[in-house]
Order: C-alpha cells, then sequence, then structure tokens
C-alpha cells in the first residue's frame, strides 16, 4: 500500500521540542533501550549503551559508506531505526532526511503474506517509528524524519534536490523496484550519488555472471516480507533501467545479514544520476 505524502517540511523536531520529548536522561537510557519491543539495527549510543539490533551492520558501514559526507544533503530511504541516517550525520552530512513509512502496515508486503504478516505486526506491538525516535534523543540528533512511501517521494518533500541518498535492503521488498529508482533518481542532483546497498543472490551471480536475472520470492516457502533476490547484474540492471549512469562501481560485499536466505550476501554499488 503506498503511503500518502507528507506535507512540505515535514521532518523529526530538534531534541527537545514538541511530539519528541527531551532528550533521553543518561541513567535511564539502558533501561529505555531494553523496554523497546523490536530493535532492528544495532546503534551505538552515549554512555556505552548499544540497541540490541536483528542486524549489525557496524562492520559494514565502514566501507558501504564514504569517510565523509562534508557538507552534503543526504537521503536515507527505509530509516527504520535510523542506522544509515545516523552514519551519514556522524560523517559530516550538513544535513540528513530519514524517509520511512508512516506505519508498519503501509509495506509493500506480497498479497500472500500480507495478513500473516498484519497479526505478527500487531501482536509484536511495535510503534513504527518508535525506535527511532529513541536513538534521535539519546544521539542528541538533526537528522530530520520524512514520513512517505519512496513509490511517492518527490524533491519538494526535503525542500529540493539533495546530493547523496542511501537506500539500504529496501529494493528486495518492493513490487516494483525500479519504479522506487526512478522516484530516487529523480530527488537527485544531477550527478548525485545513490549508494545502493542491497542484497544479491552468489549463486545466481556464479551461475549467470552478465545475464540479469532474480529470484521470486514469494512464491518460495517460508519468505514473508521479500519480493525479489537479483544477482549483481540484475541489481545494476534496475539501477541503469531507472535511468542512472552504468554500471556502478561496486564499493565492497559483506557476509549475510541475519536471517538472509541461503547463499544471499550484502553489497555496495555507487550510481550517479545524469
Amino acid at each position: 500500500m503506498r503511503g500518502r505524502p507528507p506535507p512540505p517540511g515535514t521532518g523529526c523536531p530538534a531534541p527537545g521540542a514538541a511530539g519528541y520529548g527531551p532528550r533521553v536522561p543518561e541513567e535511564t537510557l539502558a533501561a529505555a533501550v531494553a523496554a523497546h519491543p523490536g530493535w532492528y539495527h544495532t546503534i551505538e549510543l552515549p554512555e556505552g549503551v548499544t540497541t540490541p539490533g536483528f542486524c549489525d551492520l557496524r562492520p559494514f558501514a565502514g566501507t558501504a559508506l564514504p569517510a565523509s559526507f562534508g557538507g552534503k544533503r543526504v537521503l536515507d530511504v527505509g530509516t527504520f531505526d535510523g542506522f544509515w541516517a545516523f552514519e551519514a550525520e556522524k560523517r559530516g552530512a550538513a544535513t540528513v532526511f530519514a524517509l520511512d513509512l508512516e506505519k508498519g502496515t503501509d509495506a509493500d508486503w506480497p498479497p500472500n503474506t500480507a495478513a500473516e504478516n498484519l497479526a505478527a505486526s500487531e501482536a509484536q506491538g511495535l510503534e513504527w517509528g518508535s525506535g527511532f525516535a529513541l536513538a534521535h534523543r539519546a544521539l542528541g540528533s538533526g537528522v530530520q524524519r520524512v514520513e512517505g512511501n519512496v513509490y511517492d517521494l518527490t524533491p519538494d518533500w526535503l525542500g529540493g534536490r539533495v546530493d547523496t541518498i542511501v537506500c539500504s535492503t529496501v529494493l528486495q521488498h518492493l513490487r516494483d523496484p525500479i519504479g522506487a529508482l526512478e522516484r530516487i533518481r529523480e530527488t537527485l542532483l544531477p550527478g548525485g550519488e545513490l549508494l545502493l546497498l542491497d542484497t544479491y543472490s552468489v549463486a545466481m551471480t556464479r551461475l549467470h555472471p552478465r545475464r540479469p536475472i532474480a529470484d521470486f520470492r514469494p512464491a518460495m516457502p517460508g519468505s514473508k516480507f521479500t519480493w525479489w533476490v537479483p544477482n549483481l547484474a540484475a541489481l545494476r540492471g534496475w539501477a541503469t533501467t531507472a535511468g542512472f549512469r552504468g554500471p556502478g562501481e561496486e564499493l565492497t560485499r559483506h557476509k549475510p545479514l541475519r536471517g538472509a536466505g541461503a547463499g544471499d550476501h550484502l553489497v555496495s554499488l555507487r550510481f550517479l544520476a545524469p
């Protein structure tokens, strides 16, 4: 389901502003983190507190991102708990936006598992964006959260085009990854960069190093949230089909994420907008 566009200028208030509350006192931070019902990202917070994330991307970040975003406007697509947005902020970005859905039920779930996913989401009791809000307060961050769907993304949501967009493990969960990439391209400045961090199939890349091919996961037993797992040729092809300059510079590869399918690894590719 496609989310509604946010009003112009929608963003995350500064620490202490109405709607986000005061910065979390250090003496209560550990308890607040422990009480949160569902951390996806492992994020280092003040006073030695680290969120117990399902996925620890810290070893990947050092090579997947540039050492500096100095002075740039950066957008993190599909931020969830905000790991990549906060990493961009630490690397000196002038402004960082973090795009996510207004609520989890707006996710582009395959229809054959949507009811099951909805029931599991309601049972967990996780308020969408609450992990981001807690980490944001703890870090005293200036990252601006923007609510909406990548299918509807426009530069107006961000007050204009941005220099860099980070899109991490989003495309595999979309029915139409190329449509999403078109919106991303149109949100970048001419010559702006897309850092595409996503899952690819090692086996299919070895068998078909040049032919674009992807697994269709909704038809596979046990797959609940994923639409596609491409080989590297297909992942590059999605970006170039959407209008990015190819073939895409490979920055790094990474071991499988926790819970990934057999042979599914991560890659970081860099593309430029025309």
